[in-house]
């Protein structure tokens, strides 16, 4: 999730992003998935909707790198540690989101859902609103 209107502003300012996707609630992830249930993380569909209207659908196969590369390039940089998530970007279909919007997403492998990588989220608007401002 990115907060744009933040993006935006720090984008102007020529400062980072991270706080535009940094809010605790901006990673709404699935239960854990066991290994078993992807055979090949390269075949497998990944969606979501927004309010039943599909938004991304698209296959792991159009990943930019192979796993073993990722994994690699990231460790060189910064320590991996067991359990760490490595998010690697989006399919085509980044849109946005409304207070009571309805999310869902999951993953199928042959055509199945993997029942632990089904989530749904209600999109609510943060309490107390966040004002940009440099310190």
């Amino acid at each position: 999730m990115t907060a744009r209107n933040l993006q935006d502003e720090a984008k102007k300012k020529g400062l980072p992003w991270s706080t535009a996707k940094g809010f605790d609630t901006f990673l709404p992830i699935s239960n854990p998935i066991p290994k078993a249930a992807i055979p090949d993380p390269y075949n497998a569909h990944l969606y979501l909707s927004i309010n039943g209207v599909v938004k991304q659908s698209d296959s792991t196969e159009l990943m930019l790198f192979r796993i073993p590369r990722m994994l690699s390039d990231i460790s060189k940089v910064m320590t991996l540690e067991p359990g760490d998530l490595i998010l690697t970007g989006t399919p085509k279909g980044v849109g946005s989101v409304q207070a009571g919007d309805v999310i869902k997403a999951g993953i199928k492998v042959n055509g199945k859902e993997v029942n632990e990588g089904r989530i749904e989220v209600s999109v609510r608007d943060r309490d107390g609103g966040f004002i940009f401002q440099e310190t």
